[in-house]
């Protein structure tokens, strides 16, 4: 790639060097190390790598994931996001935490997580290299809390859990925070399919609830954490229960934006438990108020379940409204899973009526997006069977 250092390779380089730094292995090391691998790590192609000179090709980086002790996956997500983050440089001059924490929470209620990732790194690079008693170790740990959740919204769930490892090391978390932190490492472990590990991390949360001094914000988030984790293991009643008691916890607190989002994951619990109407009517109120908040995201997503609920519910021209609406939000803010499920029923609905350019049009949308989805995503799941010649 040349000589000269570009963004995203010295923050990936940097990155590669802290993980060395933190194993106590020199240069010399690595190499050594690196003998038993298809390629050789010399120490100087090394040190062009973490000063940003060069990139490591894939079985390279499998070397140092493994002479490390980080997993693979969560290397290949740290090179991903640090080559976008290329592609969106963000500037800090003169603005102020709070200035910061309002852009940030900007980015999360309209569902921009790319941007809000972009911003947190921006900010932790500033803060890291210039602190004072007014960014202090508690203030860093909130970006960083931030900095997680965008990795999680991403799908990068691996690099997600193993920040949280870190975090929950460090004597200056803050109850509250090592709540998020914990809740975090548990959605990340049942993304990954770890319930054993979520479960655990939910039984510490428990703990912490227990306590006096648990409010009721707290026991809110606790329930949409649990929610999901049930939800992967099947019990979906339990998961219907959980999004229930967030919702009434977050409506009693005036969170608007927490309670809009409880109201859609409870709607969408509904859906499988086959209570259609029911689900319909807490959309129809979610999107009432996403939209006169300007939760994009949410909005979307709204939309996009009450398309499923009126497929279902045979109303294939109200579903096909709703998925196009949803579109209309989803496609340029590339909430590529939300375009990837209204399409697919999109594609079924002009089936019924044997318009073929429809047909073809969602079709491309389908293959162009199936790899960017995330793999368990029950319409992917459907359409890899379509396309290995199953049923849908």
């Amino acid at each position: 790639m040349g000589d000269q250092p570009v963004p995203e390779s010295r923050r990936f380089g940097r990155y590669l060097r802290t993980i060395r730094e933190q194993r106590k292995l020199s240069l010399d090391a690595v190499e050594e190390m690196s003998l038993g691998f298809p390629e050789r790590i010399t120490k100087s192609h090394l040190s062009r790598i973490e000063n940003g000179r060069a990139v490591p090709s894939f079985p390279r980086m499998f070397a140092l994931s493994q002479i490390y002790g980080v997993p693979i996956t969560s290397v290949a997500e740290r090179f991903e996001t640090d080559l976008q983050l290329g592609m969106r440089p963000v500037e800090l001059a003169d603005e102020t935490p709070e200035h910061i924490q309002r852009e940030l929470e900007r980015h999360k209620e309209s569902g921009r997580y790319q941007e809000g990732l972009a911003l947190s790194s921006a900010a932790l690079e500033k803060y890291r290299q210039a602190r004072s008693e007014d960014h202090d170790e508690r203030f860093l740990h909130e970006l960083r809390i931030y900095h997680i959740n965008c990795q999680v919204h991403l799908g990068r769930y691996e690099s997600a859990k193993v920040a949280c490892e870190r975090l929950l090391n460090s004597a200056a978390l803050s109850k509250r925070q090592r709540l998020w932190v914990l809740l975090s490492f548990g959605t990340c472990c049942y993304r990954l399919r770890r319930y054993t590990i979520a479960q655990m991390g939910l039984a510490e949360v428990d703990e912490a609830l227990a306590q006096d001094d648990a409010t009721d914000r707290m026991r809110a988030i606790a329930e949409t954490v649990r929610a999901p984790v049930c939800y992967a293991m099947g019990r979906i009643e339990e998961a219907a229960a959980s999004f229930r008691k967030a919702l009434e916890l977050f409506r009693a607190l005036s969170d608007l934006f927490e309670e809009c989002k409880a109201r859609i994951n409870l709607a969408q619990a509904l859906i499988e438990l086959g209570e259609l109407k029911r689900a319909r009517t807490h959309l129809t109120a979610a999107l009432k108020s996403a939209e006169e908040a300007g939760y994009d995201k949410l909005a979307a997503l709204a939309l996009s379940h009450l398309s499923l609920v009126t497929f279902r519910l045979k109303e294939p021209g109200p579903a096909e409204a709703y998925a196009l609406r949803s579109n209309a939000i989803a496609r340029p803010r590339e909430y590529l899973s939300i375009v990837f499920r209204n399409c697919f029923y999109l594609r079924d609905i002009a089936k019924q009526r044997g318009d073929r350019a429809a047909i073809k049009s969602n079709e491309r949308t389908l293959k162009a997006y199936l790899s960017r989805v995330e793999p368990d995503l029950p319409e992917a799941i459907a359409y890899r069977a379509h396309l290995a010649g199953g049923e849908q």
